[in-house]
């Protein structure tokens, strides 16, 4: 019963832990941070897209790291910056500019102090 408790309490503790997590990037104003996407490639024309912008953060650096081959599969870097204090929601498509249909969607919270 003695080994019980702690192991008790310490699963508590993890479980209100990782549900407080209310932002994926807590930054302070002028602070960077770096979302990682992978894709497919650049030539097969699907690229990630910033979907939703406001006055909170802001884009200054996006760049593709191929993994081996120039037009083959990698990683887009984009680079944020928090421009000004508040919560924002970073929504990025993964789709061909000029089709409708979105392959991929991913969404970041983000408090900017």
């Amino acid at each position: 019963m003695k080994r019980v408790i702690p192991l008790f309490v310490s699963l508590l503790t993890l479980l209100f832990t990782s549900c407080s997590k209310d932002y994926d990037y807590e930054i302070v104003v002028d602070e960077q941070f770096v979302l990682n996407l992978e894709t497919s490639g650049m030539g097969s024309g699907y690229s990630w897209q910033w979907e939703k912008k406001d006055d909170i953060s802001d884009t200054i650096g996006r760049e593709f790291i191929p993994y081996e081959f120039p037009t083959g599969p990698g990683v887009e870097r984009w680079t944020f910056v928090g421009k000004r204090k508040g919560t924002t929601q970073i929504k990025m498509i993964y789709k061909r500019p000029w089709e409708t249909e979105i392959i991929d969607k991913r969404e970041y919270n983000v408090k900017v102090r």
